[in-house]
């Protein structure tokens, strides 16, 4: 499990993800028709879930366009979505200044070199077990789990319990369920 300074955890008011690598196990399954197909872990879309209910914004950040990343995001309620975008550092300022949080308020979950500048930037960056060496080697803090296996939820319960909120939002989001 992630260990978070508890300082900054406090602070955190949104969390963006990558998609493919994060979300997913960066896979990407083409069918005959050339329709693609992802897998999404369920525990990371209740750890999504507990975090919006624990008044974190859920923000999606992809370089890659796919319509099942727009179906995956409506499903659990994340209503920002960037995709295309390969200049991610960019994206997360600006989404910095939309909000209007400073860069210290923002987790940001990745697993590429795409993802690199963003997590050095953010207030705790973090990349997943599975990531690539160059991050994994700069990344403040690493997950336990791969991406599209537990690494979000990870996250989420590592920010949350670092605050010193777990357990009373788990038990505040088991009641409203």
């Amino acid at each position: 499990m992630l260990a978070i300074d508890n300082s900054i955890a406090a602070g955190i008011k949104l969390l963006i993800l990558d998609v493919d690598g994060v979300l997913t196990n960066a896979h990407l399954v083409l069918g005959p028709s050339g329709e693609e197909i992802k897998e999404f872990s369920v525990r990371d879309g209740i750890g999504i879930k507990v975090a919006q209910f624990a008044g974190v914004e859920v923000i999606f950040l992809s370089a890659r366009v796919s319509e099942i990343v727009e179906r995956r995001a409506e499903m659990l309620g994340v209503r920002e979505i960037y995709q295309g975008e390969q200049q991610k550092l960019e994206v997360v300022r600006g989404i910095a200044d939309r909000h209007g949080v400073e860069l210290s308020a923002i987790a940001y979950v990745g697993d590429d070199l795409v993802d690199m500048a963003s997590i050095r930037e953010v207030g705790i960056g973090v990349a997943v077990a599975d990531a690539c060496a160059d991050l994994l080697e700069s990344a403040p803090y690493v997950t336990e789990a791969p991406g599209g296996r537990g690494a979000v939820r990870e996250t989420v319960e590592a920010i949350l319990k670092a605050r010193g909120d777990w357990k009373d939002v788990v038990a505040e989001f088991l009641v409203s369920i």
